[in-house]
C-alpha cells in the first residue's frame, strides 16, 4: 500500500435472506405440520336409556317438580319483595321448561332444570 492510497471502508455483513418457504418446496415434514389437516372429532357417545331406567329418572324429575311446586305454594307471591318474585317466576319457569323437555323426552335437560326449580323454591321458602 502507498502512502496516498484510501483503503475502502469494510463492508457492513448482511445475514442471508430468508423467503419464506413456497408450499411446492417445503416438503421438509418438520416444517409442514402447520398445513396438515386436523384429525376428525372422535364420535359422540350417546346415553342409551332402557324404559326401566327412564321411568325411574322420570319419577326422580317429577318428584323435584311436585317438591318445587309445593314449596312455591306456600309463599304468598303479593307479599315477596321484587328479588324474591323474580326469583319464585324464575322457579315457576324452570319447572315449565322442565315439563316441556320431559313432553320432548330431553331427559338430561328436564332433570338440570328441575333440580334448579327445586333448589331456588327451597330457597325461597327458608
Amino acid at each position: 500500500m502507498s502512502a496516498g492510497a484510501v483503503t475502502p471502508p469494510p463492508r457492513a455483513v448482511r445475514p442471508p435472506r430468508r423467503d419464506p418457504p413456497r408450499p411446492e418446496t417445503a416438503a421438509d415434514e418438520s416444517e409442514a405440520p402447520a398445513l396438515q389437516p386436523a384429525p376428525p372429532a372422535p364420535p359422540v357417545a350417546l346415553a342409551i336409556q332402557t324404559p326401566g331406567a327412564s321411568a325411574k329418572a322420570d319419577q326422580s324429575i317429577r318428584q323435584l317438580l311436585t317438591r318445587a311446586a309445593t314449596d312455591l305454594r306456600r309463599l304468598d307471591y303479593g307479599r315477596l319483595d321484587s328479588d324474591r318474585r323474580t326469583q319464585y317466576d324464575t322457579a315457576k319457569s324452570f319447572m315449565q321448561q322442565a315439563e316441556d323437555a320431559l313432553r320432548a323426552r330431553n331427559v338430561m335437560f328436564a332433570g338440570k332444570l328441575a333440580d334448579k326449580a327445586a333448589t331456588m323454591a327451597a330457597a325461597l321458602v327458608r
